[in-house]
């Protein structure tokens, strides 16, 4: 999500070790068509247009319904995917090649001319949450039906790693404008992916179908692709175990070991480019107090979140830059293990509401940091919000802490800029600090990749040590299926791509 772009409730509750219980699920045998696979989600979506989602959720479903202008393997290498080729030798006029004969799901032609009408729409939308993704596009030039430039007002390193999200996603606009207001609960026909959106009935199902003209050869096998929204986690685990639902993301770390051990079920793991933890209100009481900020991150016992919430599962959190990031920097533990004393030192003897949902994860997760806070003196109310709600108002800053979980970018500008820079999009904590703008807006410049980490981690331990938000720990992207399903290959961002899966 964006959160989880967002979800924002504690999902990464998952083993970060490999391994796998049962024989299905991996790579082997003949594909076969046909069949439906059934999904679960973590939370109801809100919208089904790119411009301005932000939720984990969403984009787990555009990545089936939408192509994006480049891709990723497992690696999180980039691949061609509506650009077939292009030269960034110019580093402000990118040269891209399109893929010709790709055609809507509508039936209208992707061609140069809706790569400009979709960046200009992410780039001028009043809604959209794409304008920081796009910031350095000054303009697209259509040189032809296959062909385009992008011209940049500054080089920008992120650039390709961006259009591999949200921000590349390609639609019709034909589709957009006979949708209209209605367009972002139903974009029939808007998608060129491999799966078309059929209907959308929220808190029941979501359901795609084949699309039997894709432009990749031979897939995808499944004839649709259903969603089931399902916000707490023994449910979910309820579900895959009567049938109900066929792949999960998510289940408690305390069900991992028997999942792992069930011979009906398969486990698989690859670590995770999220970050996990909860944002603080700079712009208002108490947290426009640094000295606050400070006290609750001094107090918070990261290890005791691993064992108590984790189940001695995942990796300890110090930052948004995780382990698997070129970016990463080991040495900065800035607050590692929780010190009450140090804490009320620095500050005491206040108050503040920390907003979760009702998920059972997410309440035995507040009540542990409440009774952190509360042995330095701090005193944490709980507050249980719908997640529509929680999202809502974590985004108009209407908050003062909120559990937010990010699930992650494949370049580390995709986990600093947006949440960190004073305007960002994601920046709902409302943090403002010139001296992190200026480290963030160059490594989006600098192409010198040593040049970009010594950024990344100068900005990374001024935001950490500054505490808009507190990092707990970071988690993995697993599969969770039966073994009717196969094929499923396992990506860093925990989107289920489902192109290539098959079900038999």
């Amino acid at each position: 999500m964006r959160r989880v772009a967002v979800g924002l409730f504690w999902l990464f509750l998952l083993s970060a070790c490999g391994g796998g219980g049962g024989g299905g699920g991996q790579a082997g045998g003949t594909p076969q068509k046909g069949g439906t696979a059934t999904i679960a989600l973590e939370s109801e979506l809100r919208t089904l247009d790119p411009l301005d989602s932000s939720l984990l959720v969403e984009r787990e479903v555009f990545y089936n319904m939408y192509d994006s202008l480049f891709t990723i393997d497992p690696s999180l290498k980039i691949k061609a995917g509506l650009v077939k080729s292009w030269d960034i030798s110019d580093p402000q006029n990118y040269k891209f090649t399109l893929q010709d004969g790709v055609k809507f799901h509508d039936g209208t032609p992707f061609n140069g001319a809706s790569v400009k009408a979709n960046i200009e729409r992410f780039k001028t939308a009043a809604n959209s949450r794409r304008k920081s993704d796009l910031a350095s596009v000054k303009s697209v030039e259509v040189t032809d039906d296959t062909h385009v430039i992008f011209h940049l007002a500054k080089p920008d390193a992120t650039l390709l790693a961006t259009l591999v999200d949200r921000a590349g996603m390609m639609l019709s606009m034909d589709a957009v404008a006979k949708g209209g207001q209605n367009f972002s609960l139903a974009p029939t026909g808007a998608g060129s992916g491999p799966f078309e959106f059929v209907e959308w009935k929220r808190n029941d199902h979501l359901t795609l179908k084949k699309n039997p003209s894709y432009w990749k050869s031979g897939v995808p096998y499944l004839d649709g692709v259903t969603y089931r929204a399902i916000p707490d986690v023994n449910a979910i685990l309820s579900a895959l175990k009567t049938g109900d639902i066929d792949i999960a993301r998510v289940i408690g770390s305390k069900d991992v070991a028997s999942i792992k051990a069930d011979s009906n079920f398969v486990y698989r793991d690859t670590p995770a480019i999220g970050f996990n933890g909860f944002e603080l209100n700079t712009g208002a009481p108490p947290f426009n107090d640094a000295a606050k900020r400070k006290a609750v991150a001094t107090a918070v016992d990261r290890y005791a979140i691993l064992k108590n919430i984790q189940f001695n599962i995942g990796v300890v959190g110090y930052g948004p830059i995780p382990p698997s990031s070129w970016a990463f920097d080991a040495s900065e533990k800035i607050y590692d293990h929780a010190d009450a004393a140090k804490a009320k030192s620095i500050a005491t003897g206040f108050s503040f509401t920390y907003k979760t949902t009702s998920d059972p994860v997410a309440q035995q997760l507040a009540q542990l940091l409440q009774s952190e806070l509360a042995a330095a003196g701090i005193t944490m109310k709980i507050q249980s919000e719908e997640f529509a709600t929680l999202v809502q108002e974590c985004e108009a800053h209407q908050f003062e802490a909120c559990g937010v979980n990010w699930s992650g970018r494949i370049d580390p500008d995709g986990n600093t800029y947006a949440w960190w820079h004073t305007g960002g999009s994601f920046n709902d904590s409302q943090y403002s600090n010139s001296q992190v703008d200026a480290w963030l807006e160059d490594a989006r410049v600098n192409s010198d990749q040593a040049k970009r980490r010594q950024d990344y981690q100068n900005a990374q331990k001024q935001i950490v040590a500054d505490a808009p938000y507190v990092f707990t720990f970071f988690g993995v992207s697993p599969q969770i299926s039966n073994t009717k399903i196969h094929a499923f290959t396992l990506y860093p961002d925990l989107m289920i791509r489902m192109a290539e899966v098959w079900k038999g």
